[in-house]
């Protein structure tokens, strides 16, 4: 990809790259930020063929990590985040998950981030 694309890997690819994984610019070149579950990651690449984790699951001990992440990060920044129409669809599904249900991927998503700050 850098042969093809070598002459815009300063102006181009860096800026795109930083803007899409830590929606460091507040929207303005990436329009959402670059978050996912574990459906999409399994889909993009072959980090799941071996993982013991379900990706079906989005609570118990056997559901993927990331899905846990990904539908807490939703919740908790769904303030900053509403006023961007790409993210509609994804609060739409996150509206669809039963309260109770919720708060379980609410906890087991604080005892993750709590167990990699170690």
């Amino acid at each position: 990809m850098l042969g093809i694309y070598i002459d815009a890997i300063q102006w181009v690819e860096m800026p795109n790259t930083r803007g899409m994984s830590q929606f460091a610019d507040g929207g303005l070149l990436a329009t959402k930020p670059y978050v996912s579950s574990d459906s999409y990651i399994n889909k993009m690449s072959n980090y799941c063929r071996e993982c013991p984790y379900d990706v079906k699951k989005r609570i118990g001990d056997e559901a993927c990590p990331f899905n846990s992440l990904y539908w807490n990060f939703l919740s908790e920044k769904r303030e900053y985040l509403k006023q961007i129409p790409r993210m509609n669809m994804m609060f739409s599904l996150l509206d669809k998950i039963p309260p109770k249900e919720l708060a379980e991927i609410k906890s087991r998503a604080k005892t993750i981030i709590k167990s990699s700050k170690k």
